[in-house]
């Protein structure tokens, strides 16, 4: 993340002049996460967000969601028909395209789309995709799948969603689901994905109560104090900053190609996890990431570093029928003792989430536009970690009735390193690691992998232990 070209830098001044983000010097208050009117068509605050991205670089894939579904023969190709048409019908945010009138201000507005038939009572699509070249056997729908992956949005022109249904030579129907991450986010899958399975558009759960903003203000004031401060270092390099504060706005904005790797949690060591949880006062998710923490001193020796966590934005009202994208992103910074005990440590990590949750009502994007506008450069933070269900996790399956999902990658890393851990619709957990192929290479990758696997199995059985003996030992060549 140090280094970009000079002919890189060029092409990155422009884009960002040509999308309107270099002229942003102020960051926008708590009013600006208030609720959108739902007539309007305006995006929430998150939305915007992910609109600035995508005018950045129109043609990047990076946001893409693909998934391949397989439901089982108790369902039928008019049926998957119809409930795709319903969840398009009831979601304005899958069945629009984004207009920006004289005031600069994007909206929804409807597409006009219908889908269609692509071979006559076969093979049925929705959305702008290549020409269906009358194969169906799995290998060409799986081709198929990895080019939709890898093909980007034209969101003035055409909506958010491609689909593709495929009757199965077993039995049932296999879908094709491509969707630009500006119309849904993690919480969008229970509604939309829902609506496939059952056959029937949920209703509405009951509100939960509105969480109150907090001040950009403070917000600001902690970021300074904790992420954004100047001593941060790289945490895969143990390097400060090396690049000016324009080009520390550019580099994070270049996109990389990327690979994608796999590794499960033990079903036992994860249940032991859960007493762990209760012993240092946490939540599974919080402790997962304390983890993922703890995993990259042991990676890197880095025992003071910054870790970006996705939290979810959304607000009574921001349903995700008229409301997409909706994610935060919470910056950490996690310092670790040594000789503190495994236990402490946890509790330390645990401490920090906490610490940074508070100011996860206030958008990423505000406080970046603060630091840039005081002429800061952008917060040093290579590695993002998270926990999040599976897109089938919570769906509701006719008794009897068989759903599959497999996520197909497309080819980009968003950031040097992410861990994942994701949580099945079987309650097993795995760990998905992304990467940058040019700042981290196979072998780091899988290293990582080994180490945050070894580091679930052993915590359990380690509290008492310092932290950095445990950490020294995980260092070693021969863990891998």
């Amino acid at each position: 993340m140090n280094a970009l070209t000079d002919a890189r830098l060029e092409l990155l001044r422009r884009r960002m002049a040509a999308a309107g983000i270099a002229s942003e010097q102020t960051a926008p208050g708590a009013a600006a996460a208030a609720a959108i009117p739902a007539s309007s068509g305006e995006f929430g605050v998150a939305e915007h967000r992910m609109w600035k991205i995508y005018e950045f670089d129109r043609d990047s894939v990076s946001h893409n969601i693909a998934l391949v579904l397989d439901f089982g023969e108790t369902y039928t190709l008019d049926e998957l028909v119809a409930s795709t048409e319903l969840m398009i019908d009831k979601a304005a945010v899958l069945g629009s395209v984004v207009t920006v009138g004289d005031d600069g201000v994007p909206r929804r507005t409807p597409s006009g789309v219908r889908g269609r038939w692509a071979e006559p009572g076969r093979v049925w699509e929705y959305g702008t995709l290549p020409a269906h070249d009358g194969r169906t056997d799995r290998a060409t729908v799986l081709a198929a799948a990895e080019i939709l992956a890898r093909s980007p949005f034209a969101l003035t022109e055409e909506p958010p969603l491609r689909v593709r249904l495929y009757p199965r030579e077993s039995g049932g129907v296999t879908m094709l689901l491509v969707v630009h991450h500006l119309a849904v986010d993690d919480t969008s899958w229970p509604a939309l994905l829902g609506t496939l399975t059952t056959g029937a558009w949920p209703r509405q759960q009951a509100e939960a109560a509105d969480r109150p903003v907090a001040d950009v203000a403070d917000a600001l004031r902690h970021a300074r104090q904790t992420w954004a401060a100047e001593d941060v270092r790289f945490p895969l390099s143990g390097e400060l900053p090396a690049i000016g504060a324009e080009e520390s706005w550019l580099a994070p904005m270049d996109e990389c190609a990327g690979a994608k790797l796999h590794a499960p949690v033990e079903p036992e060591h994860h249940a032991a996890l859960d007493a762990v949880a209760r012993e240092v006062g946490a939540t599974a998710n919080a402790l997962y990431i304390a983890i993922c923490a703890l995993g990259v001193y042991a990676l890197t020796g880095a025992a003071d570093h910054v870790l970006l966590v996705p939290a979810d934005n959304r607000r009574p009202g921001d349903t995700p029928d008229r409301v997409g994208y909706s994610g935060n992103i919470v910056p950490m910074r996690f310092t670790f003792d040594p000789a503190s005990s495994l236990r402490d440590a946890l509790r330390t990590g645990v401490s920090t989430v906490y610490a940074a949750m508070e100011y996860s009502t206030v958008d990423y994007g505000a406080i970046l536009t603060a630091l840039r506008g005081a002429g800061g450069r952008f917060p040093v933070a290579e590695i993002m970690a998270s926990v999040r269900n599976a897109p089938l996790r919570g769906i509701p399956v006719p008794e009897g009735a068989t759903v599959d999902c497999r996520s197909v990658f497309n080819g980009i890393g968003n950031y040097p390193l992410t861990f994942a851990f994701e949580i099945g619709a079987d309650e097993r957990v795995h760990l998905e690691l992304d990467y940058q192929i040019g700042v981290v290479d196979e072998e780091f990758a899988r290293r990582a992998a080994t180490v945050l696997t070894a580091l679930i199995e052993r915590i359990p059985d380690r509290l008492d232990d310092e932290v950095g003996q445990l950490v020294s030992a995980l260092r070693e060549p021969e863990v891998v």
